[in-house]
């Protein structure tokens, strides 16, 4: 344990500012040269500690690759996390990229409970989530956190708009804070700060014959090119409506003809298994499902002592456990089809107006978003199960052939297991042309 907290003894809640930072890429760099890497993360640390120490902060812990920090002052903690990623800004440009760490931070402000010199509670999650949500080099904060510093710090701050991060069951505004360089390159090339005085327009002399003619003759031209481009993405849009509904019509027939190697069908028992797996492992507290974890979920099945019926569907478990496994394995090298240029457009299973949200997979073969003018790097399993599956869909509907009979079962397997019914809905009759009624 670093350090206690200020202003609240163990036991006590507290209304206190909670600073979550982790390193960007760190398990890759520890794969490539943990002894380098490791030296690294310590002098980062210590330059933390000192920033957080002349902000009246405390470090309470390490978590792995980054800090948890402990502030009674939103201000104080917003200006600590700017120092430090200032900081570290200046210390790249004069450092090669193998002697610099890249960090992520993230703030909110909450009620949280202290106890043992360590600190628990809603607050403490959404400030852990917040910073998972921070570009490479950036600072994310809540609303919360945002209100009480607007009017006291220089901030130059994007509204992300709400957010559903993983395991809080509200969502929650957020707002990315940029650094001067940041601010600069968003300035150049947002919107014009104020409107064009209009252009003074010298009276026009009557047009001749010929520049009539000439006009006439260049309007025809457009008009024929427009025609014709309007044709063609008819025609496009058409070639693409088919072979949509020619993907669907296979997948469908994939789940309605899936059978277990004694020729029963999967459709009617399936959905009760994995409910009753789903309870099973939710009453043992595994955190495997909520993790994706499925070769955990396969040994924990091989181990269990559960009662004759746990047994008895052990087999149709650990075939549905496989087959997700391939969907993952599947959709992991689908998603190379997509990147910055030319992103899958996702659209949310529920919602009176679903939202739409463009992924593609980045040259680190890592998820992005691009969403809200902002584009966010995000790992498959910080994603909560209704996102992934709205992903799922949309590549194997979106796939240039029929996906294997075993991914679309396991996207069905996925669906009953995390119970969403709008997910198999969207299988079984085609998500894309049901959102665009």
């Amino acid at each position: 344990m670093e350090s206690t907290t200020q202003n609240a003894g163990p036991g006590q809640r507290s209304l206190a500012a909670i600073v979550f930072t982790d390193v960007v890429s760190f398990s890759a760099r520890m794969q490539t040269d943990e002894e380098t890497t490791l030296r690294l993360l310590q002098r980062d640390f210590a330059a933390m500690r000192t920033v957080c120490a002349e902000h009246h902060g405390s470090v309470l812990k390490t978590t792995g690759d980054g800090l948890l920090l402990y502030f009674s002052s939103a201000v104080q903690a917003v200006a600590c996390a700017l120092a430090m990623q200032r900081l570290f800004a200046e210390q790249a440009k004069a450092q090669p990229a193998a002697e610099t760490l890249i960090h992520r931070v993230g703030i909110h402000l909450g009620d949280v409970f202290v106890n043992n010199q360590d600190v628990m509670g809603d607050g403490v999650n959404i400030a852990a989530r917040l910073q998972a949500e921070a570009q490479p080099g950036g600072i994310c904060i809540s609303q919360t956190v945002y209100d009480v510093v607007k009017n006291k710090l220089t901030l130059h701050a994007t509204k992300l708009g709400p957010r559903e991060l993983k395991n809080i069951s509200q969502a929650i505004p957020i707002y990315r804070l940029l650094l001067e360089a940041q601010s600069l390159e968003a300035l150049e090339a947002g919107p014009l700060l104020e409107e064009p005085p209009a252009p003074v327009i010298p009276p026009s002399r009557p047009l001749t014959k010929v520049q009539k003619l000439t006009i006439a003759g260049v309007l025809a031209l457009a008009l024929i090119i427009t025609a014709s481009l309007v044709t063609r993405s008819i025609l496009q849009q058409k070639k693409e409506q088919t072979k949509t509904e020619a993907t669907q019509a296979a997948i469908t027939s994939l789940l309605e003809n899936d059978t277990d190697a004694a020729g029963k069908n999967n459709r009617e028992k399936m959905p009760r298994i994995l409910a009753d797996w789903r309870e099973e492992l939710r009453d043992s507290r595994s955190r495997a499902p909520e993790e994706y974890d499925f070769s955990e979920m396969a040994r924990l099945q091989r181990e269990t002592r559960g009662g004759a019926a746990a047994k008895a569907d052990g087999p149709q478990r650990l075939m549905a456990v496989e087959r997700l496994k391939l969907l993952f394995v599947w959709m992991n090298a689908a998603m190379q089809r997509y990147n910055k240029d030319h992103p899958l457009t996702v659209t949310e299973l529920s919602g009176t107006a679903p939202m739409e949200i463009k992924v593609f997979a980045g040259a680190d073969r890592q998820l992005y978003y691009a969403e809200g003018g902002a584009i966010r790097q995000r790992n498959w399993t910080d994603l909560k199960p209704a996102m992934l599956g709205a992903i799922f869909v949309g590549v194997l509907q979106d796939s240039p052939v029929v996906p294997p009979r075993e991914v679309v079962q396991g996207a069905q397997i996925f669906a009953h297991f995390y119970n969403l019914p709008e997910m198999t809905e969207a299988l079984h009759k085609g998500h894309l042309r049901r959102n665009q009624k």
